[in-house]
């Protein structure tokens, strides 16, 4: 056997062995992708129940909302009306007010001189008769 021969039965017991290597290797990826695939398989069955879940109360939460929001446009749509009812009132009670000031203030006032002025009457008229008698 020549060198050349030897060297081409090495080279060819090389390339088996690098054959029987790279088949083994490609075992080994095929059963670790096998094996993630199962992993990821089971993790996307656990989290199903969690997304349907997760949806669940997602439109919970937005029936809460919304009747949380209905109900707010309700108590400020109250409290607007109560809001006009009272200044209502007040305006309503300050035209009473000015109404009656206006009204009776002027009468109060009329009385008033009319009580000064049968005061002066009888102290004049006392002073008067006094008078009369004195003489």
């Amino acid at each position: 056997m020549n060198t050349t021969e030897l060297l081409t039965i090495i080279l060819l017991i090389a390339a088996s062995a690098l054959c029987i290597a790279l088949i083994y290797f490609v075992y080994r990826i095929v059963k670790s992708v096998h094996s993630i695939s199962l992993d990821i398989e089971t993790l996307s069955l656990r989290l199903n129940p969690l997304i349907e879940s997760t949806l669940e109360l997602s439109n919970k939460i937005n029936l809460i909302t919304y009747e949380v929001d209905s109900q707010l446009q309700m108590t400020r749509s109250m409290v607007s009306s109560i809001q006009e009812h009272v200044d209502k009132i007040l305006n309503v009670e300050t035209r009473i007010r000015d109404g009656i000031e206006n009204a009776i203030m002027p009468l109060i006032k009329n009385v008033n001189a009319v009580g000064i002025g049968v005061g002066s009457f009888w102290s004049k008229y006392k002073a008067g008769k006094q008078k009369k008698y004195i003489e």
